[in-house]
């Protein structure tokens, strides 16, 4: 079944809507609890404000105990090694100015779930290994949210131009 143009919304939104706290703006949610074993910290830093959010919202709903279900039980060292240090670099290549796309699409490359999720999010495959700053201005980096299906792109303009390839990418995928 081919995604639709109301079956996805196109909202340029600012890093800072997206996650408030973390780049500077005020946090409306609950605290959460005090970590276990006092080991969590929060540390707001300044996130680059030329950033923003495009999200591509599929009609459809991943149910969590499905996208739990496709992550293995165990992951090979180097796949937690790869993601352990781009989680390292993420934080300190969003906060550059300018920013850099390359140092942040690499930060934005995923082995511990995007690899196992993507057969519940058509698309999600093409939209990742095709699209990057060298194929497409503006354009920083991409990530399934959470669980998905909602596809983020991180990007410093050309908005309307990514979210429409991304739109593109997973209709065709749905109808193969």
């Amino acid at each position: 079944m081919p995604l639709k143009p109301e079956d996805a919304s196109r909202i340029e939104v600012p890093l800072s809507e997206v996650l408030p706290s973390p780049a500077g703006g005020v946090d409306t949610g609950k605290k959460p609890p005090e970590p276990p074993v006092g080991i969590g910290h929060h540390i707001e830093f300044p996130w680059n404000k030329e950033i923003k959010a495009v999200a591509i919202v599929p009609g459809f709903v991943v149910p969590t105990a499905e996208a739990r279900a496709v992550l293995p039980e165990k992951y090979a060292r180097n796949d937690v090694t790869f993601n352990l240090q781009r989680i390292a670099l993420l934080p300190v290549a969003l906060g550059q100015s300018p920013p850099d796309p390359e140092l942040i699409h690499l930060a934005m490359q995923d082995r511990i779930h995007q690899p196992y999720r993507q057969t519940l999010i058509p698309g999600l495959c093409q939209v990742v290994e095709s699209m990057s700053p060298k194929t497409q201005p503006g354009f920083l980096g991409v990530c399934l949210s959470g669980a998905g299906p909602t596809i983020l792109a991180l990007a410093t303009s050309n908005f309307e131009e990514i979210a429409n390839k991304i739109i593109e990418k997973t209709q065709v995928a749905q109808r193969e």
